[in-house]
């Protein structure tokens, strides 16, 4: 048997469990080529067919359930037409339904397009053009569509069809996934996925988080914008899911307590509101708080830890490679860190013209490992073609530490070249969050004939205590930071402009 080869096997029977002698290697082989993600729900099942798999409100569904809940909706799907090679669009909120519906799609290997149920009829219709969509699967009901019910868990959704060519314009791939993102060069586009790539990288993943079915998940993000490298990777594995919609602190820490939660998967703006809760409720079964979608200021970190004794664990990932980062050790002593790099990946920096200090040195982050997108949908471009022999650039910023910590500093657009200095907005951000008197802002260039740029920021203050002046928050600054990064212009503002289901700063752009 060749290398290549033994590996396959090797990476199915960790997936699977299975014993050496048991299959011929290359039924195993054949297995590892045309591996369907449904598969490995579907083992879970077999494994733990009476453990709790996902819990939404006072529902609750174990693995057997749910299985059948997924080959109902299948049969019903491919009753409508859906076969392989549809781009299937799911618009619809976080639930039970919403994985089954998923899963149900896998199992006919369809491909699964996410539709950000907060999106306008422009925008999907957008999308529904550009994926070449063949179906829409949503929760509203529009003029065409048919009405479907899941008794089990007391859902309705609406199935339509489009107008569009279900063969893959450009690939014979098992397409699984096929993500709407703006990608690495600002113009929107689709990251594809197979089944295969999503497999590696949940095999990737786990190889540091080690989850299994003793885990019970608080998730808290949309399944919209999160799905493959953690949903999959949790039912693959037989942990159960307790989604938390609509929960405030409160509520959050009580179903915790009362399923006994083990890991908390969330973004900076949820530790925020747990940071801040006055219940006196604590976490007791939490083994790893992982925090995503945005930067996690340190303040956050140290409030949230101070709180309940735990260290909020930072990851780093993109669509279009996965989960690369993970900062599991060293929680404290390594604050800001979005950790070392998983065990499967290789990491490497191409240095900016400037330091960011004397004793450390940045630039754009490259990555290279397993798992990492087939291609670009529209237009299609194989991922091939655009990696440089086999490198991701990231269009990330950062650096990395004599103990291989990674340390992200901002995306390499949002730069501000002051004066031939380069200065990072979220150097900046970090140091005033901490400013007992401001709740956030939001750092940016200002065009300037002669620095080229200058420093701006937004700032949005605490209601209670007297308020900052302008030139209070420049004298803070100053005594922080060097003079080059003091902002030039300070506007005092109600709220800052987010991204709705990520809150990502929207950055101004230089004017």
């Amino acid at each position: 048997m060749r290398g290549a080869e033994y590996a396959d096997v090797l990476f199915v029977l960790q997936v699977f469990g299975n014993k050496a002698d048991a299959v011929p290697c290359e039924c195993l082989r054949k297995s590892y080529v045309w591996m369907n993600v449904y598969q490995l729900i579907n083992n879970s099942a077999k494994r733990y067919p009476d453990h709790m798999a996902i819990m939404e409100g006072d529902v609750s569904v174990s693995y057997d359930s749910l299985m059948t809940i997924i080959d109902a909706i299948a049969k019903d799907l491919h009753e409508f037409g859906i076969a392989g090679g549809h781009r299937v669009g799911l618009c619809f909120p976080n639930s039970i339904a919403y994985i089954a519906i998923t899963y149900a799609l896998w199992k006919l290997d369809a491909a699964v397009v996410p539709i950000d149920t907060a999106l306008k009829e422009s925008e999907v219709a957008q999308i529904c053009d550009s994926m070449r969509i063949t179906s829409i699967i949503c929760f509203s009901n529009t003029a065409g569509s048919i009405r479907r019910q899941c008794p089990e868990i007391h859902t309705l959704f609406y199935f339509r069809k489009i107008q569009h060519s279900p063969q893959s314009i450009s690939s014979n791939k098992h397409i699984a996934f096929v993500r709407f993102t703006s990608g690495t060069t600002g113009k929107c586009k689709g990251v594809v996925l197979t089944h295969g790539k999503i497999i590696q990288r949940i095999g990737s993943t786990n190889k540091v988080l080690h989850i299994n079915a003793k885990d019970t998940v608080i998730w808290l993000l949309s399944m919209a914008h999160h799905f493959v490298s953690t949903i999959v990777l949790y039912l693959s594995k037989g942990a159960a899911i307790i989604l938390a919609n609509g929960f405030w602190a409160g509520s959050i820490l009580k179903k915790a307590n009362q399923m006994k939660a083990t890991l908390i998967y969330a973004s900076p703006f949820h530790y925020t509101m747990l940071a801040n809760d006055q219940s006196g409720l604590m976490l007791p079964d939490i083994r790893l708080a992982i925090s995503t979608t945005i930067n996690l200021p340190d303040t956050v970190y140290e409030k949230f830890f101070k709180r309940y004794a735990i260290p909020i664990v930072q990851a780093y990932g993109i669509i279009e490679i996965g989960l690369i980062c993970i900062n599991t050790k060293n929680h404290e002593k390594k604050i800001g860190s979005v950790g070392s790099v998983l065990p499967d990946y290789k990491i490497k920096i191409n240095t900016v013209e400037e330091p960011l200090s004397q004793d450390r040195q940045c630039g754009e982050l490259f990555f290279s490992g397993p798992g990492f997108f087939d291609a670009y949908f529209d237009p299609w471009i194989d991922a091939g073609t655009l990696l440089n022999d086999g490198w991701f650039e990231t269009g990330d910023i950062g650096w990395i530490d004599d103990d291989g910590y990674v340390y992200i500093c901002g995306r390499k657009n949002d730069v501000i070249n002051t004066a031939g200095m380069k200065v990072f907005p979220q150097e900046i951000e970090n140091q005033l969050n901490r400013h007992p008197k401001i709740a956030e802002c939001c750092v940016y260039g200002k065009k300037h004939d002669r620095l080229g740029e200058v420093i701006a920021v937004d700032v949005v203050l605490e209601k209670a205590g007297k308020p900052l002046t302008e030139t209070e928050i420049q004298a803070y600054c100053r005594q922080k930071m060097a003079s080059y990064k003091v902002p030039e212009t300070i506007q005092i503002v109600g709220q800052i402009k987010k991204t709705l289901v990520t809150s990502k700063i929207i950055r101004r752009k230089p004017h």
